[in-house]
């Protein structure tokens, strides 16, 4: 889900791609619109380090209920140790956050687990990518959390 503005750029460059073709751009605001509830993947790309701890509790709830059991959940950013000093260019982004977005921040490892443990996802792994980000993967479970049916999801 992106805001009208970047959902449009997305949409534009994925249609040059065949791959690009087989995904789906929402448009909306993730904090204020529900999501919608027909994926199986949700990306979380450099959202994370924006927002408060609560509200990505908030948000990861909010994305459990939109999918189905197993669905996975993949999330960019500046995933740091415990004690936010490694990566070192996470730690010198977190000022920028706070002085750029006022209230962003960088987040361990070990904070992101227990926000997914809180909000229905089981942690699977966290993968090196290129530069300073890097991906965790979580996977979604019956954890109690109300989220739609296999046929409700693919609208059956």
């Amino acid at each position: 889900m992106e805001l009208p503005g970047t959902a449009a750029i997305a949409r534009q460059r994925l249609a040059g791609d065949p791959i690009g073709r087989q995904i789906k751009v929402t448009q909306g605001d993730f904090l204020k619109d529900v999501l919608p509830k027909e994926y199986d993947i949700v990306l979380l790309a450099h959202v994370v380090h924006v927002l408060v701890p609560e509200q990505n509790l908030q948000l990861l709830r909010q994305a459990r209920r939109a999918v189905t059991l197993g669905a996975r959940l993949l999330m960019v950013d500046f995933w740091m140790d415990p004690r936010h000093t490694q990566p070192l260019m996470g730690a010198l982004m977190a000022g920028e956050f706070l002085v750029v977005g006022g209230n962003g921040d960088v987040y361990s490892v070990e904070e992101a687990r227990k926000w997914l443990e809180q909000s229905g996802w089981r942690y699977v792994e966290h993968k090196p990518l290129s530069g300073p980000v890097t991906l965790l993967v979580a996977e979604a479970i019956d954890s109690g959390v109300s989220t739609p049916s296999a046929s409700q999801a693919s609208g059956e």
